[in-house]
């Protein structure tokens, strides 16, 4: 008898903490996504990414996050968010580290600082940055209140996922270590108004101002997008854009934006058929007190079949130009400057979307047909919360052939 009571009482304890455990565990979502390098070999298989996303509702409407990263060498990334809610005010923030990246970068400086670049030695682990934003919507208007803060030299914004980070530092003095910036947002669409302040321990000081007119009507279905951008030191750019329809389903992109240096066009007649057909032109207006001429720098023709079903062309005159306006540095290598891009999708086994992209590459002569290389990105699910990605890339000019095998799920 003396030896069951321990057992029962040991059972007791078990069951409550999986009555404990259990409601925890219905709160917790998340994802891991990984990739292993197969090829080139040696070095052989290679663990190329590693990222675990975990979200945990503590209250109605309150949510914590951890992104943790890693590599080779273990953990290299970690973040922490919190979101939720207050009525209508919605608050978001979040916080950043680097747990031991010690390696050596060069952060860059914009025009007129001194020294332009500058060599960095990262220490670790360390805090990178932190941002905390305020949503309020009332009557249609909402107004938000945004604030980043980056230790130096780490300038990644945790606001935006497309954002690189390049370690590209204000004209703020080193020695300061730090560098705040505040946004006020304002939307009453179609306009919307976005004055920034920065602060490099020196107190508080008016950055820049955007304001923007969207989806405004003028008349005849047309419609324009207006644009301008001012900072302390004047006039940045005016960029206007018209939607033109015309008939059977074909209209005109017109976009033209204004610095104090240059003046680019971009023009992109449209189709609605089987698809939406999108022919782009991007170039700039040569201007000596009355238009000259016009510079052409590219073409790209996109036809869309479905969401994320298309055929994409794009021809660079000037690829330094292409790169900078597509905001894609290592868009073409070596003396490429012309691809071909396909995508497909559809429903794949047990729920989802299965999704293939193919791109060839072109250089202007010294291979066949001047073909340079070939990516593949297939990603299939295998599960309603599986699945598998695969990368393959191979070239005619004498790189390695490429080969990645990754995954992703939810939970």
């Amino acid at each position: 008898m003396k030896e069951v009571l321990p057992m029962r009482r040991l059972g007791i304890a078990l069951v409550c903490a999986a009555a404990v455990a259990v409601p925890s565990v219905a709160q917790l979502s998340g994802s891991w996504e990984a990739s292993l390098l197969i090829l080139p070999s040696p070095p052989g298989v290679a663990l190329e990414a590693c990222v675990l996303t975990l979200a945990y509702g503590v209250a109605a409407g309150w949510q914590i996050t951890s992104t943790s990263t890693f590599g080779t060498l273990g953990l290299t990334g970690q973040a922490f968010g919190v979101n939720g809610e207050f009525g209508p005010l919605a608050l978001t923030g979040g916080i950043d580290f680097n747990p031991q990246d010690i390696g050596t970068v060069m952060v860059s400086y914009p025009l007129g600082c001194t020294p332009q670049t500058e060599s960095v030695t990262l220490t670790a682990p360390a805090y990178k940055s932190a941002w905390f934003k305020a949503e309020l919507n009332l009557f249609g208007v909402g107004v938000a209140f945004k604030l980043n803060h980056w230790a130096y030299p780490y300038t990644l914004d945790p606001t935006d996922p497309d954002d690189v980070e390049d370690y590209s530092w204000p004209c703020c003095p080193p020695q300061t270590q730090s560098y705040t910036l505040l946004a006020l947002i304002i939307t009453a669409p179609p306009a919307t108004s976005i004055a920034r302040f920065s602060d490099c321990c020196t107190g508080l000081a008016f950055t820049d101002v955007t304001l923007t007119l969207s989806g405004a009507s003028l008349c005849c279905g047309i419609t324009h997008n207006i644009e301008v951008y001012f900072t302390k030191a004047g006039f940045g750019y005016l960029s206007f854009t018209i939607d033109l329809p015309l008939c059977c389903g074909i209209s005109i992109e017109a976009s033209t934006t204004y610095t104090v240096a240059q003046k680019t066009l971009a023009v992109k007649p449209k189709w609605n058929g089987l698809g939406q057909a999108c022919f782009e032109v991007y170039g700039d207006v040569l201007w000596d007190d009355a238009i000259t001429g016009f510079a052409i720098y590219g073409y790209k023709l996109r036809c869309d079949f479905s969401s994320c079903s298309y055929a994409e062309f794009l021809t660079a005159l000037d690829v330094a130009k292409i790169e900078e306006i597509l905001d894609e540095e290592d868009l073409f290598q070596d003396s490429e400057f012309e691809y071909v891009k396909l995508g497909l999708c559809g429903p794949g086994c047990c729920g989802g979307m299965y999704t293939l992209t193919v791109a060839v590459y072109f250089q202007p002569a010294g291979t066949l047909f001047g073909f340079t290389r070939i990516g593949v990105d297939l990603g299939v699910p295998l599960l309603a919360n599986f699945k598998l990605t695969l990368s393959f890339g191979v070239t005619a000019t004498g790189g390695p052939t490429t080969l990645s095998v990754g995954w992703v799920l939810t939970f």
